[in-house]
């Protein structure tokens, strides 16, 4: 029996960035691993390029999609050395925000210690990369940083992966939604619980969980959002920002009410 590490850490860093990039959580079914991958920038992004290695883990990087490139109706691809590329065929741009900017998915063959993680710009040997990511949507290059992060993958029986229940927070159901929509989280810890509804603005518009909770292995928790205040009013239409933050977990998604 051996431990399985996921090391999510980054090659290269700037002294000034324009794009923070971290990877911000990691869902697992069977041999199928999805990675979010995290932003922070004050800047307009009209193109993104950047490698996500597999290590020694055998990771094959399969796709990429949603978060705020996928909201922004940026096309993504990913090639089978792990790099992964989005645009827009419109000329739409990702807004400078701190959200979940994609997923990447992949596959892993077994449960030796692997590096993953988001790197900037191409291969170049040696394990080295050099820059040549971000754009804005003039075309021109931003620097970028990435965050050094790990997630513990558990145990390997037989060659079988026996995974850990870990955090995550998903897309909520349907989305756009009226009059009701349901958001599912699950806990690798127990532990206290805020899930809170922000506008655009940042302004607070509803608290939908705050308290302790047992993580029950993994087992998914549900909240539903009937698209009221705190005072039970009917917020308008629009885009709002939901953010579940436990213990050192934490993580938002957009959501849209359509009257």
């Amino acid at each position: 029996m051996k431990k399985t590490l996921l090391l999510l850490s980054s090659l290269i860093a700037f002294s000034f960035a324009d794009v923070h990039l971290y990877t911000c959580g990691v869902s697992v079914s069977g041999n199928e691993a999805t990675f979010d991958v995290c932003y922070s920038s004050d800047a307009i992004i009209g193109g993104i390029q950047f490698a996500f290695d597999g290590g020694t883990s055998g990771l094959s990087v399969t796709g990429a999609s949603g978060g705020a490139a996928g909201d922004a109706g940026f096309t993504l691809s990913t090639s089978s050395s792990g790099t992964v590329l989005g645009f827009s065929f419109s000329g739409a741009t990702v807004a400078g925000q701190d959200l979940l900017l994609l997923s990447v998915t992949g596959e892993f063959s077994d449960g030796s210690v692997t590096t993953v993680g988001p790197m900037m710009g191409d291969p170049v040997g040696s394990g080295n990369y050099e820059y040549g990511a971000f754009s804005d949507p003039n075309a021109v290059a931003m620097s970028v940083t990435t965050e050094v992060s790990q997630w513990d993958g558990g145990t390997t029986l037989d060659g079988s992966s026996v995974l850990p229940s870990t955090y995550s927070l998903s897309e909520a159901y349907p989305n756009p939604f009226n009059p009701t929509t349901t958001i599912d989280y699950t806990l690798r810890e127990n532990g206290n619980v805020s899930l809170v509804v922000y506008d655009l603005m940042g302004r607070f518009v509803k608290e939908l969980v705050n308290e302790f909770q047992f993580s029950d292995g993994g087992a998914t928790h549900s909240v539903v959002w009937n698209g009221t205040d705190m005072s039970g009013n009917m917020v308008s239409s629009g885009i709002y920002i939901y953010r579940m933050v436990s213990n050192d977990f934490t993580k938002s998604h957009r959501i849209t009410l359509m009257k």
